[in-house]
């Protein structure tokens, strides 16, 4: 049995998603047999193609491409975040 997957994540701007294009890439080459991975982007638009021998790996795939794009969001907004102020820290 195959299966496949796709995700379509809007980025706020084409630099944002170039940005999490490159982050995601470099995970994707060599994989394990059986399993193929396509990056497009586009616009702010990438959009994340699996194809696996089965269902299980095209859904641990995915779930593995939406923990890494929920860490680089989290990296990319703690990035833009002013310093001198911590993270929930209150103006007095």
């Amino acid at each position: 049995m195959k299966a496949g997957a796709v995700l379509e994540i809007a980025c706020s701007d084409q630099g944002v998603r170039k940005s999490l294009e490159s982050v995601l890439a470099p995970d994707n080459e060599g994989g394990p047999r059986g399993l193929a991975i396509e990056l497009n982007g586009e616009g702010n638009r990438l959009e994340i193609r699996v194809g696996a021998e089965s269902p299980a790996t095209a859904l641990s795939t995915s779930l593995a491409f939406l923990r890494d794009i929920a860490l680089f969001q989290e990296v990319w907004l703690l990035s833009r975040r002013k310093p001198g102020r911590a993270r929930g820290a209150r103006k007095t």
